[in-house]
């Protein structure tokens, strides 16, 4: 508990740093410096997080253990590597979203309902592009520099898109809730909504390609709200993926 303790506040500095980074290079400040500094500081941010977040999994036994070991930064590197290969190798498994079109990234920091990804216009990276791991949304860019992206988890309240469920095919529009929600908005009265049903999303392409294309895997439903006083019914959504442990996502490029 102690060792995390310690990488805290070294973690919460290179969270400050990236979007004070971001905020110079929206506003056109310091020029190449910011590019320089985004090349300089992601791989440390990346070493931060990836230690940070790999020891939140460990048992109080392995922590003790590791207090002693002289090679914990390689151990923790070892491990993130381990888990950058596993996600890759589950990615290119999935038949929807197309592998060929997507661009791993790495988590290098997280915050309420945002993500911060060590991809940026350098690696042809645009806002709006949509996030995902395996067939399940994670979210979708709302900020871009040259090495860096902001990514809004799909519980982020500025999260708001048409989706449908795959058993029942009604209809209706995802709204972040904040805190983890999701809500399944809109949706008539006479659609039928149902417990465990899968929602999807049903597709929201503009004409740069960027956008939220059809069957992505939003979550499934864990409970109906519906009166017959109401225009519509409501549903709550419940994502597939922790999004705490995640260390890898993928980009999905532009879709013409």
């Amino acid at each position: 508990m102690q060792r995390k303790a310690s990488f805290f506040p070294v973690f919460l500095i290179f969270i400050v740093l990236a979007i004070l980074i971001f905020f110079f290079a929206q506003k056109g400040l310091f020029g190449g410096l910011t590019g320089f500094l985004e090349q300089a500081t992601v791989p440390l941010q990346k070493m931060t997080f990836g230690i940070f977040h790999t020891q939140g999994d460990q048992t109080s036994e392995e922590k003790l253990r590791e207090e002693n070991n002289s090679l914990l930064k390689e151990l923790a590197k070892q491990k993130g590597l381990e888990k950058e290969n596993r996600a890759l190798h589950d990615q290119f498994e999935a038949t929807n979203p197309d592998p060929k079109k997507l661009l791993p990234a790495t988590i290098i920091g997280m915050h309420d309902e945002e993500i911060v990804i060590d991809k940026g216009t350098s690696d042809g990276v645009k806002a709006g592009g949509v996030i995902v791991y395996k067939d399940n949304l994670i979210g979708r860019i709302v900020q871009v520099s040259g090495h860096l992206s902001v990514v809004d988890l799909v519980t982020n309240k500025s999260t708001s898109f048409t989706a449908e469920t795959a058993k029942t095919s009604a209809l209706g529009v995802i709204k972040g809730q904040g805190a983890g929600g999701i809500l399944f908005d809109n949706a008539v009265l006479s659609d039928k909504l149902e417990k465990d049903d899968v929602v999807v999303t049903k597709g929201d392409i503009d004409a740069s390609g960027l956008g939220f294309p059809p069957g992505i895997v939003v979550g499934k439903i864990v409970s109906v709200n519906k009166k017959a006083s109401s225009l519509f019914q409501t549903a709550e959504i419940q994502s597939l993926v922790d999004f705490s442990q995640l260390t890898v996502v993928f980009v999905l490029s532009e879709l013409k």
